[in-house]
């Protein structure tokens, strides 16, 4: 595992990124953000030192799906290569454990989010639909759109559950 240190501010790895390493945070923190520094640009988490982050990407060899920069001063990072994974597994079986839970964690949280937008856009379709049918405006082109996003999210819903 190499130390690496980063002042506040410095981007440890952008959002596109290779994910080659995962990172355990050994003092300070990291905000991890999507769309970093452009006008939608949102703070999806904030990690402290214990956390780890860029797992994802080591595992499934994705591009990062975010970009993360320290918070603090001074934040001291320790950098898992993709060839040094298999070593610290068998050596931290602890740490596998909890990167596994901090998975989990995350996957539930990306369903939670997936479920409440697919109910909202039920709720917005659902109403949309009473609007038209009460105004008896039926066929505009916005109004079938919605509906047919809706159908489509409801039937891969459907077909996973």
């Amino acid at each position: 595992m190499a130390e690496e240190k980063f002042r506040k501010g410095q981007v440890v790895f952008w959002q596109g990124d290779p994910g080659d390493c995962l990172y355990y945070i050994r003092w300070g923190s990291v905000g991890v953000f999507a769309n970093y520094g452009k006008e939608n640009e949102e703070k999806l988490a904030e990690l402290r030192a214990g956390d780890y982050f860029g797992e994802m990407g080591l595992l499934d060899h994705e591009a990062r799906s975010a970009t993360v920069v320290s918070l603090d001063r001074d934040t001291v990072l320790n950098r898992i290569t993709e060839e040094k994974f298999d070593e610290f597994l068998r050596q931290n079986p602890a740490r596998v454990v909890d990167i596994l839970t901090r998975l989990c964690h995350k996957l539930r949280d990306a369903t939670k989010g997936y479920l409440e937008i697919c109910q909202a856009l039920d709720n917005a379709v659902g109403t949309r639909t009473d609007e038209m049918t009460d105004s008896g405006t039926y066929g505009l082109e916005q109004n079938q759109t919605l509906k047919a996003i809706h159908d489509d999210i409801q039937s891969n819903a459907d077909a996973k559950a």
